[in-house]
């Protein structure tokens, strides 16, 4: 009688073993870390100065401003500046700066774009890939104009607005 007890309740234990593995139910929780994202602002605008209507390029440096002007277009110099932007996010972000040029007035093209994140190390062409030492870092920009006499038009004193876009993501 003792054996068939036994064999009675393990028997029962192996049931109750088997069924309650055809169906579970487990409440656990998914995790969640929301920052607040990057913000961009400008403090310097990237400027060219003046320029003579010629054929040639001029190249403004992301880390300090200065110029190349092989074809000697610049007349003159004073305003000649290198974008300048806040980018603000969470410190430790992995952060992406590209740039684009827009839709130029006839015979200008902006391109050759390049970045340089502030006390970070030497420039380069961009994307440029930054780990956010500060929460608020300067980044600079640079690029390259080019002149084409031929279907560019002179502005007269007046300075023409050369749109661009500055793009910072997250890794």
């Amino acid at each position: 009688m003792k054996n068939f007890s036994r064999f009675s309740i393990l028997a029962l234990v192996l049931m109750a073993l088997a069924s309650s593995a055809g169906a579970v139910d487990l409440v656990t929780n998914a995790q969640v870390d929301i920052v607040e994202g990057i913000t961009i602002a400008q403090t310097a605008a990237l400027n060219f100065g003046v320029l003579v209507l010629n054929n040639g390029t001029v190249i403004v440096s992301a880390e300090d401003g200065t110029t190349t002007d092989t074809d000697n277009l610049i007349s003159d110099a004073t305003n000649i500046a290198q974008g300048v932007f806040d980018i603000t996010s969470t410190v430790g972000a992995d952060l992406t700066v590209t740039c684009a040029g827009g839709t130029q007035p006839a015979g200008i093209t902006l391109d050759a774009f390049t970045a340089d994140w502030a006390g970070a190390g030497a420039e380069g062409a961009v994307p440029q890939t930054r780990t956010l030492v500060l929460a608020t870092e300067e980044l600079e920009v640079g690029a390259s104009i080019t002149i084409d006499r031929t279907t560019a038009v002179a502005t007269s004193g007046t300075p023409v607005d050369l749109p661009y876009t500055v793009s910072v993501t997250f890794q």
